[in-house]
């Protein structure tokens, strides 16, 4: 019974290692298989990776798009005006058929000098800009107002030229200076009494 039962433990019966030499062919095939299909494409991802793994492994193979070195340029209209950061470009199409690229830039603040203390307000100059412009855009002081964080109106009068104009290849810049105090604020432009942007902006004084 013990040399019956090691007889089936090893290669017993004269058929069993044809078999496995089949089998090891079979195998080695397979093998050699896999390592050419292997050296045409890409490593499937490590078995048990989930779906999101996956996806990533699959994303390697092509390039990333790079993002866009600037943002979009909003567009502003008198039925939809934009808020933005100051710095910001805003396409204002407005009636007429009149448009431009307008930015307002600032405010260079002039600090005064003090004992040490800093000061809870100073003078500073808002820089509007208009470029890119189709048909004749005026940009008259009035047409820009300023209010602090707490609702107060800022006073603000032209430095230079009280009216700008725009045009096709014909830039302009119109300068408005102001007193702030330090905090938040903003500055709004209106065409025919429409509000087109409102730019938000903070006054450091420290």
């Amino acid at each position: 019974m013990n040399h019956a039962h090691r007889a089936r433990a090893g290669w017993a019966g004269t058929h069993r290692p044809s078999s496995l030499l089949g089998a090891s062919l079979l195998t080695a095939a397979t093998l050699l298989l896999g390592a050419l299909t292997g050296c045409s494409s890409t490593p499937p991802a490590a078995a048990g990776t989930s779906e999101a793994d996956q996806t990533i492994h699959d994303l390697g193979r092509v390039p990333i798009p790079s993002a866009p070195a600037t943002a979009p340029t909003p567009t502003a209209s008198p039925d939809h005006p934009q808020l933005l950061a100051i710095g910001a470009r805003v396409h204002a199409d407005l009636p007429g058929g009149t448009s431009a690229v307008v930015t307002a830039l600032g405010p260079q603040v002039t600090v005064p000098i003090t004992n040490g203390k800093p000061p809870d307000h100073a003078d500073g100059t808002i820089t509007i800009t208009a470029t890119d412009t189709t048909g004749t855009l005026a940009l008259p002081a009035s047409a820009f107002t300023s209010r602090d964080d707490k609702g107060r109106e800022v006073h603000l009068s032209a430095t230079g030229p009280a009216t700008v104009t725009a045009s096709q290849g014909q830039p302009a810049t119109l300068k408005l200076t102001g007193t702030f105090d330090a905090g938040s604020a903003q500055i709004t432009w209106r065409d025919h009494d429409k509000v087109i942007a409102v730019w938000d902006f903070t006054v450091e004084l420290d």
